[in-house]
């Protein structure tokens, strides 16, 4: 219940900045630049449909938010004019767009997470239909792909994105890496039937305050249940750390933002919720649990 009640707290402070998400900025040059990078040097030449392959970064602050990763998970990062690539151990992972407020207000970063269709066109009138947005797009994304930003019912940011080459095959998450991506709801009934109609999710497998999206018996996403009624929630990416506890410590020491330590959290202190230096988003979590490994 604490937890929870973090959470929340949480919401209140990302509605803000989730606001005009699709106006956060002129997007064109770092978008020329985003359009130019693929989301795998790999690809399989397959498309797996619902599953979470590729993340970015929207800041006011590239540089800053850069170094905050670089030091607190390792990545490597390749700054090119407004958008970064970024890397874990040599493998490609996420970009950083540079980007700056459409008015006077200050925002806060914002990851914003694809997720893998086979059409794009498809899947965006699927979202029409099932009570979504288009907020841009679809459009040719050169080596990328082709991809579309959707605002789901909750208004939760999401691009659908059909990767040229086909999706980065599947692989267990190093240390460092994407774990994968839950979304926060507070109706968690309406928004699991939205995705498993946009997304092709053809099971959910149903916890006491959290689900999991599944697709061919594999898990895709986590669907966490909030105890608040909001405008906006969103989808928050989770990466694989060794140690919660020591990560948290360098979060602070490195100007982020611990919003629920790891001894708040559930799960025998696997997990954590924080903040980077421009304010976005993310979880990171010890995979296997301390729990599936007989800890304490």
């Amino acid at each position: 219940m604490q937890f929870l009640v973090r959470l929340v707290g949480v919401l209140i402070t990302a509605a803000i900045f989730l606001s005009g998400c699709a106006n956060f900025g002129k997007l064109s040059e770092g978008g020329i630049e985003m359009a130019q990078t693929p989301i795998t040097e790999n690809p399989s030449g397959k498309t797996y449909p619902g599953k979470f392959i590729w993340h970015d970064l929207l800041t006011p602050d590239s540089q800053s938010a850069g170094k905050f990763y670089e030091k607190l998970f390792g990545w490597q990062i390749d700054y090119q004019g407004q958008y970064a690539v970024v890397r874990n151990g040599g493998k490609l992972i996420a970009g950083i767009l540079q980007v700056k407020p459409s008015d006077d207000r200050a925002r806060e970063g914002v990851w914003i997470p694809s997720v893998s269709v086979a059409d794009v066109d498809e899947a965006a009138g699927l979202v029409k239909a099932n009570g979504g947005k288009i907020l841009k797009g679809p459009v040719d994304m050169d080596q990328r792909g082709r991809a579309v930003l959707i605002s789901d019912p909750q208004r939760a940011d999401l691009v659908l994105l059909s990767a040229k080459g086909g999706d980065p095959a599947d692989f267990e998450a190093a240390v460092g890496d994407w774990l994968w991506d839950e979304i926060w709801t507070d109706d968690p009934d309406n928004i699991e039937a939205f995705y498993s109609s946009v997304l092709g999710y053809d099971e959910i497998a149903s916890g006491d305050e959290y689900d999991i999206f599944m697709k061919k018996g594999k898990w895709r996403a986590g669907i966490r249940h909030m105890k608040d009624d909001r405008k906006h929630m969103l989808w928050v990416p989770v990466v694989r750390v060794a140690d919660p506890e020591v990560t948290t410590q360098r979060v602070t020491e490195l100007g982020g933002v611990v919003w629920v330590s790891p001894d708040e959290a559930p799960g025998n202190g696997d997990t954590a919720l924080i903040g980077d230096t421009t304010g976005a988003l993310l979880l990171i979590q010890r995979w296997p649990s301390q729990a599936s490994k007989g800890g304490n």
